[in-house]
């Protein structure tokens, strides 16, 4: 039976229960995490604990526990059975429990933590062949640089891509672009690399963030600025990142088509140098994942 983590204890997946009262049930009032788990070692934890402290500080959601969290994702790997291949532990930290008020409960309450891990593997076919994903306006609120798990808007504009066979939608916001639904996404044109900078209308995405500093470290021409919807069509490629699906090539916005339709030269650079460094990172913490936690 598959084992979760839930207030300080592991216990089986069945027998974890939550109050009816809890603010993450009723308001959607909490933060999660996504890290990977890469079959010795997890992906860059440290990035993954800087923004969930990030996301509870802007909520204002307090877990003195917070530094266990690498311990306890390592913990859930082993007790599921999962050290050998690739998985993904999610972690949600919730208000906590009180009567349903708009208000923060008065004193305050301990905040619900729940976590598991679960197997999943990475896609390598649509690393190859590329996605088509919908184009739709941003229905979100303004705070998206807070991983909150209220994502009702993200869910029915991916539903509505999903309906119609499209791997993912990318949203627009005062005409430009701003990211997917749970992923960033990046553009090029004449060898430069275009991605929406950091602010409250994207989620400041791990695999993003790694994308960033190696276009830095292998002279790829970066700009973060955001891309007028208007210039889709002559952008030479595009494709998303995130943390479930790594680097993932783009042939087809609505009904634009990416440059030959096909992934690009730059985007299969960018796919290279992200495996090469998640290489590096398993030699380097690897061992020690494997000996004391992540």
């Amino acid at each position: 039976m598959e084992n979760v983590y839930l207030n300080g204890r592991f216990v089986p997946h069945d027998n974890a229960w939550i109050s009816p009262d809890d603010r993450g049930f009723l308001f959607g009032d909490s933060v999660y995490e996504v890290v990977r788990w890469y079959g010795g070692f997890f992906f860059d934890m440290e990035g993954h604990m800087t923004r969930l402290r990030r996301s509870l500080s802007e909520t204002r959601i307090t877990w003195h526990e917070i530094d266990a969290f690498p311990e306890v994702a390592r913990e859930l790997i082993s007790r599921n059975s999962l050290d050998d291949g690739c998985s993904l532990v999610y972690l949600q930290v919730t208000r906590g429990a009180a009567p349903r008020t708009h208000a923060f409960p008065e004193p305050p309450v301990k905040p619900t933590v729940y976590a598991f891990a679960r197997r999943q593997s990475l896609d390598t076919l649509i690393w190859e062949r590329g996605i088509i994903i919908d184009l739709v306006p941003d229905p979100r609120w303004n705070r998206c640089d807070i991983k909150s798990t209220a994502l009702l808007a993200n869910i029915l504009s991916y539903q509505a891509a999903h309906d119609h066979g499209l791997a993912e939608v990318c949203f627009i916001r005062d005409g430009f672009i701003t990211e997917c639904a749970h992923s960033n996404i990046f553009f090029v044109r004449n060898e430069t690399l275009y991605t929406h900078p950091e602010s409250g209308n994207i989620l400041s995405g791990i695999t993003r963030k790694n994308v960033v500093a190696l276009a830095a470290d292998n002279n790829i021409s970066l700009v973060e600025e955001a891309v007028s919807a208007d210039m889709i069509s002559y952008m030479h490629e595009a494709f998303l990142t995130n943390t479930s699906g790594e680097v993932v090539p783009v042939t087809k916005i609505g009904d634009i088509v990416i440059g030959e339709g096909t992934p690009g030269e730059i985007t299969k650079k960018v796919q290279t140098l992200f495996r090469a460094k998640i290489e590096a990172w398993g030699r380097e913490h690897g061992a020690r994942s494997m000996g004391q936690g992540a």
